[in-house]
């Protein structure tokens, strides 16, 4: 009796747990909220400044967030690792977001999305790869996750 006592205490904590992150990330990105946009550039293969720029506006514009210049000021973080390198002649761009409360905490993270540059998407592998980010990571994935 007493060892089910225990696991039913154990399984209720766990789901509630679970049930508290949930709402914290639902909490996190809702539209409307204040952003810190933290890029981790690879120091080997980084994304040029013109493009940081890219892809800071559109990730933000996507989630209808206010980006806010110290992380101290945020709701949230969305931190963004990158990479850009030559890839059989052509130049491939890999980003992966997370989201992480205010104390650096990990609520989300998403799968690592690539592009290629090619004459289909005018040379721009990261305008291509921000676009799969938008709808791959973020709209069927994060949005979700958060209720949005």
């Amino acid at each position: 009796m007493k060892k089910l006592r225990l696991l039913l205490i154990a399984v209720l904590a766990l789901l509630g747990t679970s049930a508290l992150a949930q709402t914290t990330l639902q909490e996190a990105v809702a539209p409307g909220n204040k952003v810190y946009f933290q890029l981790v550039n690879d120091p080997d293969h980084p994304i040029p400044a013109d493009e940081i720029e890219d892809v800071t506006r559109e990730l933000v514009n996507a989630g209808e967030w206010v980006s806010v210049a110290t992380p101290e000021e945020a709701d949230f973080i969305l931190k963004v690792e990158s990479k850009k390198k030559m890839v059989f002649n052509s130049p491939r761009t890999w980003l992966t977001p997370y989201v992480l409360d205010k104390d650096g905490k990990e609520l989300w993270e998403s799968k690592t999305q690539q592009a290629d540059a090619t004459m289909f998407n005018g040379f721009k592998a990261t305008n291509t790869c921000i676009a799969k980010v938008i709808e791959k990571s973020f709209k069927a994935d994060l949005f979700k996750k958060a209720n949005r």
